[in-house]
């Protein structure tokens, strides 16, 4: 997604202002992957092919509402020449609930422990689709001397509008001068449940709507299986603030001091060339401005900028063969 986050509102508010709570029953469909403990919580990490020494493990993050199994028509053709993960972030999917708040470094912490106690080894090829990029983007700045190279799918930027409180607003405008957080684990204390009639009315509203529907009706059978199922079995949480606006600003601000903060990271991003109408709330005007819009291939000076005519903003779902080919493209210019 370019400027504007479009048909994942709802789901993408569920990362920026929920807190996730363990869930109470077992999983009764096994994971693809598996459940590394990173200390009180387990990350779900699917990983498939063979690794090969100097050669980079590709790391696929999603987008708000998606799961490691929607990278699937990604990730299994890959798997034939590199070693490729996907995982659930905290409280999605197979992944238990994390520690809050669910800031994008508390995320890329995450999924760096997990690889790391998952026994994964860089250098990393890093994925991000929609807000997906923030993730790795925030890993790149945590960890660059293990990135090698990095890839955006359709990524959301911190100058787009986002669906707040009934209103589509510019959310780096409302940061405050609240501080973003160090990530760290649960020290002892791990998050209570949502119990009793609040978490049966969450788990009925979840039955009841999932379902698949575009653009995920691409997916393979067991894939579109895995996605119900997850779909089915939320984390239930109560609202709590993610510091959403501040990290926001926080990326806008540390482009406007660095022309790229990406340095030279070999860079490429997708877009996705066909957009539906604007979301509820939000004019035409401002669906389609460009003064919203930011050439994230900017962030490395080895940054390129690809647009497919051919596909929304599900690049991954919609055409595959091109996320994949530039995945190997990348791998190729890692040294």
């Amino acid at each position: 997604m370019s400027a504007v986050i479009s048909r994942l509102t709802g789901a993408l508010l569920l990362i920026g202002t929920g807190s996730a709570y363990a869930q109470t029953s077992q999983p009764d469909l096994p994971p693809p992957g598996r459940l590394v403990d990173l200390g009180g919580y387990r990350l779900h990490l699917w990983c498939s092919g063979t690794a090969a020494p100097n050669r980079p493990t590709v790391v696929l993050s999603a987008g708000g509402g998606d799961f490691a199994t929607d990278w699937s028509l990604v990730q299994v053709p890959l798997a034939d020449s590199v070693r490729v993960c996907s995982y659930d972030r905290p409280g999605y999917g197979w992944s238990d609930p994390g520690p809050g708040p669910r800031t994008f470094r508390q995320e890329a912490f995450d999924l760096h422990t997990g690889l790391e106690k998952g026994g994964e080894r860089p250098p990393w090829l890093l994925v991000g689709h929609s807000l997906g990029a923030f993730v790795v983007r925030t890993f790149a700045e945590d960890y660059r001397k293990e990135v090698g190279g990095m890839v955006l799918v359709d990524p959301t930027n911190e100058n787009g509008k986002l669906g707040f409180r009934g209103q589509f607003v510019l959310m780096r405008t409302l940061a405050t001068d609240r501080p973003i957080p160090a990530p760290h684990g649960f020290d002892g204390k791990p998050p209570g449940s949502v119990v009793g009639s609040d978490f049966e009315a969450c788990r009925t509203r979840a039955e009841r709507t999932a379902r698949i529907v575009r653009p995920y009706d691409q997916l393979r059978a067991q894939a579109q299986r895995y996605r119900v199922w997850a779909l089915q079995h939320p984390a239930c949480r109560q609202g709590q603030d993610d510091l959403f606006a501040e990290q926001m600003a926080a990326f806008y601000n540390r482009w406007a001091r660095e022309p790229h903060p990406l340095s030279d990271l070999p860079l490429v991003v997708v877009m996705a060339g066909q957009r539906s109408g604007p979301p509820p709330g939000l004019s035409e005007a401002d669906w389609r401005s460009d003064s919203l819009r930011i050439d994230l291939s900017r962030l490395s000076s080895r940054g390129r900028l690809v647009t497919d005519s051919l596909s929304g903003h599900h690049v991954q779902l919609d055409n595959p063969a091109l996320v994949v080919r530039i995945i190997r493209e990348v791998t190729r210019a890692i040294p």
